[in-house]
């Protein structure tokens, strides 16, 4: 009976470092990720994610938001034109006279043009602002 009960107490602290050392090596909790000039840490158990903020681990928060009202609200503050454009038929026709873009999906080419006349309409922008406020400072010397 106590040599019953010594391989059971040596098996069962075999098992817990065992355990111990494939979860430390082979299924490591948490994953930290360099995004930019922000760290994310992920839980990879639970999915919860941590966004390391002013010297500490803030928790990111899911919301579930119908944003539909928002851009509206937006757009009317802002004033931005909206057109009724079929999109279906739109980028047919421009995929007709862009034969490169025929290989993309609808979704992923509204998204290269949302990204590419963003980031041209926010660079000109921002030009426009650089040389104003470049022209003030000359005028005023």
């Amino acid at each position: 009976m106590t040599n019953e009960k010594a391989y059971f107490g040596i098996g069962l602290v075999v098992g817990i470092i065992l355990a111990g050392l494939f979860l430390y090596y082979f299924a490591p909790r948490y994953n930290t990720v360099k995004s930019a000039d922000t760290v994310i840490k992920q839980d990879r158990w639970t999915g919860r994610s941590w966004r390391y903020v002013d010297n500490q681990w803030k928790a990111i928060v899911d919301v579930n938001r119908d944003w539909t009202e928002v851009d509206q609200a937006l757009r009317a503050a802002l004033k931005l034109p909206f057109a009724n454009v079929d999109t279906g038929s739109a980028l047919i026709t421009l995929r007709e006279k862009h034969p490169i873009l025929s290989d993309l999906s609808d979704e992923d080419l509204l998204e290269r043009i949302k990204l590419v006349y963003s980031k041209q309409i926010i660079c000109n922008m921002y030009l426009d602002s650089f040389l104003k406020a470049q022209n003030v400072s000359t005028q005023a010397q």
